[in-house]
């Protein structure tokens, strides 16, 4: 008998439903040089919830001057459409973000930094353990006001300045941030350069490390690994999986980022293996034409599987 036939299989993992996160309104139009209004963003939000949303990451309360595209997170976060099982999240980069998050409608705070501190220090002009440093006291305030809290490590896998950012890096970073009382991870291929095994092989260890703690996807889809790395993702134990409309978004901070996994794309893929993610795919097909649409594009950028 060959070794290949001694081989055991481990047998692949299709859960029944997974948790799937719009990022469109944040990440889909912060790098576009078109702003979208408020009201306009509004209704896009309510058509999501009619979609079938009940998480969405809606705003960024960054300084307008780094990012014009979320100048209004004030105004959008005291008017967001209120909805039963619906939850809204936001980017909060320092304390005066998280003053602002604290004084909005949103529920969630997520504090994000990078697992390279050569991308935090082009994106938040300190280093990583600075972030941490500062993350550490943002994380505490927000529990005391009731509010739950997310740590999100952008470049978990590959950062455009340093190359493959080491496993021990993002387990560092993610154990920091666990014992200071986030209540879920996320992982970020922010530049769509993490290939299906170092997914599976980092989510994984995180997944056993910290085994009550969410570990959710963010991933881009630069190469054409997207609909692979959800599955490693969801092979290694991930219970969420970012996505964006019409394929949207990019870091503006991350040369070579160009756009999120698309949702329809995530959708027919996952439902094609019938794992059930609560989204209407016909919604997500129009909604491919209807957001470009808001940044000029009429033709829409909806790929199919």
């Amino acid at each position: 008998m060959t070794n290949i036939n001694k081989r055991r299989v481990k047998k692949m993992i299709f859960p029944e439903k997974l948790k799937i996160r719009d990022v469109t309104l944040r990440d889909g139009l912060q790098n576009e040089p078109v702003f979208v209004e408020t009201d306009q963003k509004i209704n896009k939000i309510k058509n999501l919830i009619e979609a079938g949303f009940d998480r969405l990451e809606v705003t960024s309360f960054v300084h307008p001057k780094w990012v014009p595209a979320m100048k209004d997170a004030d105004e959008l976060g005291q008017n967001l459409p209120m909805a039963r099982g619906v939850e809204y999240e936001a980017l909060v980069p320092n304390k005066r973000g998280l003053d602002r998050f604290l004084n909005s409608k949103i529920h969630n705070a997520l504090f994000f930094l990078s697992a390279s501190t050569q991308h935090n220090q082009a994106n938040l002009n300190k280093s990583s353990n600075e972030s941490l440093i500062e993350i550490k006291d943002l994380i505490e305030e927000t529990t005391k006001e009731g509010r739950k809290t997310i740590g999100a490590i952008s470049t978990a896998f590959v950062c455009p300045f340093a190359g493959i950012v080491p496993y021990s890096e993002v387990e560092r970073i993610a154990e920091y941030l666990v014992n200071n009382g986030v209540c879920e991870l996320g992982l970020g291929d922010t530049i769509g350069k993490a290939t299906p095994r170092q997914v599976y092989e980092y989510c994984s260890r995180l997944v056993e490390k910290f085994p009550d703690i969410p570990i959710g996807l963010h991933l881009h889809d630069t190469y054409g690994y997207g609909l692979a790395n959800v599955m490693a993702g969801i092979q290694a134990g991930v219970q969420l999986i970012d996505v964006a409309q019409a394929g949207l978004g990019g870091c503006p901070y991350a040369p070579g980022s160009p756009g999120n996994i698309q949702a329809s794309r995530v959708v027919k893929f996952l439902e094609k293996q019938n794992i059930k993610t609560g989204l209407d795919l016909e919604h997500l097909t129009t909604l491919d034409t209807e957001f470009p649409q808001l940044l000029g594009d009429s033709k829409g950028l909806t790929k199919t599987v």
